[in-house]
């Protein structure tokens, strides 16, 4: 047995006193921040005659250099936050000599912006409202809730509580968030993998449409060209407002995570706010790179509610388009706050 361990040490010892020539990394960064250089350290290169080395972001070429042991890796435009594979290959005069992938993540430039609000005055709201989906056109409120059997739309008068028209949705659907799009309404379901399209003002269903990679519906908002809507994960798709297809997507990512559970969702001014479920706060997101930019804590808010055990969590944006405010409200709160999104950063006046 001590000659069967003697040999074993031995082995051991003459493999660590070898000489390593294969190509190796000391340094690779695993985390990258959007539009930043990298700094990439290799060795053993002149043993193996590496001179030269190209490498690609998930299989798309993106740079060519001369051997070095640093290698800067320049700013890289076009990579989406996220994940993604990083490969070197090393040549020495066009021959093939080695390959290394690594994975990598891309996050958010900068650490989000803390911003801050007014409390303009509050509103009514419909206790018995599980709120999903909060939007004006023109004055006039439109709100969806969802739960089996309790999920509607309406449109009313958010001073009065005046309601103009309801639909009651099946009960074997759990409505989720609403958009309007020119004289369309379209309403998202929760698991159903389909949504419905209204005409805002009748609301007479005219159509339905089914989910594409997304597997859930959560909220709706949009711009002048495309719709975007949230699943719950830290992805935005991109709909096609004529064919209500998934175009593509925005991954949504923080300085050091992805920001996941993405509901509601509002266009202001060029940029994307959503209400994180299950928190009392803001995201303004980069709808070009998917960035975080500024966060806002609502929890404040919270004082102004009377105590209500079906009372659940905030939930319903809406941006008036007339004074430029924030509406703000929650499954089944009593309220609805107008707020003002003290921030000249992003926001205009």
């Amino acid at each position: 047995m001590k000659k069967f361990r003697f040999l074993f040490f031995f082995i051991l010892l003459l493999q660590f006193s070898c000489k390593d020539t294969s190509v190796q990394y000391v340094y690779f960064p695993k985390e990258w921040h959007y539009g930043s250089r990298q700094k990439l350290i290799l060795k053993n290169l002149k043993e193996n005659d590496v001179n030269e080395i190209y490498f690609t972001v998930d299989s798309a070429i993106r740079g060519r250099v001369r051997v070095s042991d640093t290698v800067i890796i320049p700013k890289l435009p076009g990579i989406r936050l996220g994940k993604h594979m990083f490969t070197i290959y090393f040549y020495h005069d066009n021959d093939f000599i080695d390959t290394i992938v690594r994975p990598f993540v891309v996050y958010a430039a900068q650490p989000p912006i803390k911003l801050s609000y007014k409390l303009i005055r509050t509103y009514p709201h419909d206790t018995k409202a599980f709120t999903e989906g909060l939007e004006f056109d023109g004055d006039t409120l439109y709100e969806s809730t969802g739960l089996n059997g309790h999920s509607f739309v309406r449109k009313y008068n958010y001073q009065t509580g005046e309601i103009y028209k309801q639909y009651d949705l099946e009960k074997k659907y759990f409505g989720e968030g609403i958009t309007v799009w020119h004289d369309s309404l379209i309403w998202l379901t929760w698991r159903s993998g389909k949504g419905f399209v209204f005409n805002k003002n009748t609301f007479e269903k005219t159509g339905e449409f089914r989910y594409g990679k997304s597997k859930e519906g959560w909220g709706l908002t949009h711009n002048d060209t495309v719709i975007f809507k949230s699943d719950g994960t830290n992805k935005i798709r991109i709909l096609d407002p004529k064919t209500l297809k998934e175009k593509d997507f925005i991954n949504v990512y923080g300085y050091k995570h992805p920001i996941k559970r993405i509901n509601e969702l509002e266009w202001v001014d060029g940029l994307l706010i959503t209400n994180i479920w299950q928190k009392n706060a803001l995201a303004v997101i980069d709808p070009e790179t998917g960035e975080v930019l500024g966060v806002m804590d609502l929890s404040g808010l919270i004082k102004h509610l009377k105590k209500n055990p079906d009372r659940d969590v905030l939930n319903g944006l809406a941006l008036h388009p007339g004074n430029r405010h924030l509406f703000v409200t929650g499954k089944n709160w009593d309220k609805i706050f107008e707020i003002k999104l003290d921030s000249t950063v992003f926001f205009t006046e």
